[in-house]
């Protein structure tokens, strides 16, 4: 096997990791996948960048508190530089039980040294409207 075969199986697996885990990862976690400098972005919402695994950490831990997620892996494809995902993420407010919104999402992601370094997810921000209100 090649170090290129292997390295692809391992930017699959850190970017299957942190898309089906992120709603309960470190911020210690967030330090060992992403690089210092990954650019964060949700696609729709381009204004709410995040730079380095500390905000990315901080916007996510934020909107968790109030939801519980579940997280489904579509399909997942690439190399050992670029990954591209298509999910389905569930949110259902904890204050609200029974009432759910579903977001369907595409992510991009670049990796380097074996780290995330770009990540940008893709969206229909009328979906993700009902997230916020």
């Amino acid at each position: 096997m090649s170090s290129e075969v292997g390295d692809a199986a391992a930017s699959l697996a850190i970017v299957r990791r942190l898309c089906t885990e992120w709603p309960t990862l470190t911020r210690d976690d967030f330090h060992e996948m992403l690089t210092s400098d990954c650019l964060y972005i949700n696609m729709p919402m381009p204004a709410g960048r995040c730079i380095g695994p500390d905000q990315a950490y901080d916007l996510i831990a934020a909107f968790v508190s109030g939801w519980s997620m579940d997280l489904s892996m579509l399909h997942i494809a690439g190399d050992h530089e670029v990954v591209l995902t298509e999910r389905l993420e569930r949110f259902e407010r904890r204050s609200d039980e029974g009432k759910a919104v579903e977001l369907h999402v595409m992510g991009a992601f670049e990796l380097r040294n074996g780290k995330i370094a770009h990540w940008r997810d893709y969206f229909d921000s009328n979906e993700s409207q009902a997230l916020t209100s």
